[in-house]
């Protein structure tokens, strides 16, 4: 059975949000574990854009849309330099 990309995009938003909890539980930052969870939250915002051009039906493509702009809105506002850090390293890896 093939699932659409709307599934697999909240399956990716959920993972990347799980990595960001981990990383937020242990007392210091985890570089490969937040980079993982970025990478996990762009493929499922990704997933979510291809579920909205093929017009796949249901509203599970909207949430994980609106869940990838709360996560990073809560991880500005909870850790407010853990994004520019996060910028910062992928600036520097790539």
């Amino acid at each position: 059975m093939k699932r659409p990309f709307s599934t697999w995009s909240i399956v990716f938003i959920v993972l990347g949000l799980v990595a960001f909890v981990v990383n937020w539980i242990t007392p210091e930052i985890m570089e490969p574990v937040v980079l993982v969870g970025y990478i996990f939250l762009v493929i499922g915002m990704i997933f979510s854009f291809i579920a909205f051009l093929k017009r796949e039906n249901g509203v599970m493509k909207i949430i994980s849309c609106v869940s990838f702009f709360i996560i990073l809105l809560c991880l500005v506002l909870i850790e407010p330099l853990m994004f520019v850090y996060i910028l910062t390293w992928l600036k520097n890896i790539f």
